[in-house]
């Protein structure tokens, strides 16, 4: 499971932004907004979820916080916002995905006009390896959802690491159960196969490696 840096720190700065300035950098009317209890009741039940869809759906670790931050923020800054009771995660699941959306198109931005750091090229291969032995799966796990169509990522997110049931996905995402199911089953076979030839690679790899050591 993916954890997250004092997550009470964020979420309180969440909160504070939310009901006690709810008019910074919006000219929505106070009278349209949602009353400050409501908005507080959105960001204690929904924080930790939007805060791990965010970063399961690519968005970089340093940016996690800005970007859940971003998604509440709608709740202040639309006009007229009319959530029905019961499909509060549904649409705060909605706004999650263009907010990742564009953080994930300002970083590849980013990455395209940005040199490299020559302090970053240095050889830390001690602190490299430590950070590998704990992050392997993260990474292996990111590189497969990566390969997923949106749709099939949603539902093996939702359903293998949110612990959301098929009905439940379904509601969140205004779909009939049966396409839930069948787009599980899609994503399976694809996570299927991008583990074999991940394992594949890696087998390769480690042959290749090892041939090289007898030869020298």
């Amino acid at each position: 499971m993916i954890g997250r840096r004092h997550p009470s720190h964020y979420q309180t700065l969440a909160l504070e932004l939310l009901t006690q300035h709810p008019a910074q950098g919006s000219s929505v009317a106070e009278s349209t907004r949602l009353p400050p209890v409501a908005l507080r009741q959105l960001v204690q039940e929904h924080y930790d979820f939007i805060w791990r869809l965010l970063s399961r759906l690519g968005v970089v670790g340093a940016e996690v916080d800005d970007a859940a931050q971003q998604v509440f923020m709608v709740l202040v800054t639309r006009q007229d916002l009319s959530i029905k009771p019961g499909s509060e995660r549904a649409f705060l699941y909605g706004v999650a995905l263009r907010v990742a959306k564009e953080f994930r198109r300002k970083a590849q931005s980013s990455q395209n006009h940005v040199a490299p750091d020559p302090e970053r090229l240095v050889d830390a291969a001690p602190d490299l390896e430590a950070v590998a032995a704990r992050n392997q799966a993260r990474r292996q796990l990111d590189r497969i959802l990566e390969r997923m169509p949106d749709s099939l990522k949603e539902a093996f997110i939702l359903f293998e690491l949110e612990d959301l049931t098929v009905p439940q996905i379904a509601a969140l995402l205004a779909i009939p159960t049966g396409t839930v199911a069948s787009r599980l089953r899609r994503a399976r076979a694809v996570f299927q196969t991008e583990v074999a030839q991940l394992r594949n690679t890696t087998s390769r790899l480690q042959s290749a490696s090892s041939d090289e050591t007898s030869e020298s």
